[in-house]
């Protein structure tokens, strides 16, 4: 079954995007920008200007028929998994965790019932009280961690969450603070990264720098240097996959314990990377808030051993 929507275009939105467009007449639906551009350019015809197929950026007309079918959602088999989440915050609208290292964040090729997903649906009984937007796989995932890495992470009760912190990341309104320690000593010690990021030809679970890539801006700021390592902090301006691993390597210093970036490392357990602080606009009531996690025990412990005072 389908939800149905049809638009006769006026002069007054004549020239508009097509998917900024829906995206203003279907909020209330749910439904982002991103989700919209995929049903655009998706093959099962969910979305038509005068039954034809049209590009995200098409500019409409006067006169124009848009038609819209939104999908429902496909029951899924995800089995629940029982662990303690770890809560930072939690109301209505959003649930903050803290997400230990060693769990991925959503089913994936490999990973299908020991994810933070299948404890989400263990914590709240179903899938009924978290977002759809994301798939039948990833309920209430607004972003994602990799899965080494541990630290905060926002979890999206409802699709018109979902949707307003989605928007949030996009407009590059959230911030966010992550630790690291990589090899080297890091110089100068405050600056920025800034290049672009695509997928290896060469090794397909890996990206890397380069042309014609996604633009991907980091920030960074060094907080102590020991025993050729640096304790560093990084604010990201954009959500890259792999960004912040795939920048520190660019640079000649990748995070310790990077399985796919830092091929000759110090023996750890998880790579030493941690999502310590997030800031938001809450979606309802639009008070800026910031969440915080406390460092995980293998941060500290290597810290320890080259001689950081991490707590």
């Amino acid at each position: 079954m389908h939800n149905k929507f049809s638009f006769s275009i006026i002069g007054k939105d004549e020239g508009k995007r097509l998917d900024l467009f829906l995206t203003k007449k279907l909020g209330r639906e749910g439904l982002s920008r991103s989700v919209i551009q995929k049903y655009i350019e998706g093959d099962a015809n969910l979305i038509l200007v005068n039954s034809q197929k049209k590009k995200a950026h098409y500019r409409i007309k006067e006169g124009d028929l848009i038609e819209v079918q939104i999908p429902e959602p496909s029951k899924t088999d995800l089995t629940p998994l029982a662990i303690q989440l770890d809560i930072l915050f939690e109301d209505d609208d959003i649930l903050v965790i803290n997400k230990p290292p060693g769990i991925p964040t959503h089913p994936s090729a490999g990973h299908k019932n020991d994810t933070l997903v299948n404890a989400l649906i263990h914590y709240f009984g179903n899938t009924q009280n978290l977002s759809n937007i994301g798939g039948e796989l990833r309920p209430g995932i607004v972003h994602r961690l990799d899965k080494d890495t541990a630290g905060v992470l926002l979890i999206a009760k409802n699709n018109i969450t979902h949707t307003q912190i989605s928007d949030a990341f996009a407009k590059k309104e959230v911030e966010k603070i992550y630790d690291a320690i990589v090899k080297g000593v890091i110089i100068p010690k405050e600056g920025t990264i800034e290049r672009s990021i695509k997928r290896s030809e060469r090794n397909r679970k890996k990206f890397r720098t380069g042309e014609n890539g996604k633009s991907a801006v980091t920030h960074y700021h060094v907080i102590d240097s020991k025993s050729d390592t640096t304790w560093v902090q990084f604010f990201p301006k954009t959500g890259r996959t792999h960004q912040l691993r795939v920048h520190a390597a660019s640079m000649g210093h990748p995070i310790i314990g990077d399985p796919l970036y830092a091929r000759k490392s110090h023996p750890v357990e998880f790579m030493a990377l941690f999502a310590k602080e997030l800031e938001i606009t809450h979606p309802s009531t639009q008070e800026r808030m910031k969440f915080k996690a406390p460092y995980p025990k293998h941060f500290i412990e290597l810290g320890k051993t080259l001689g950081y005072n991490i707590s």
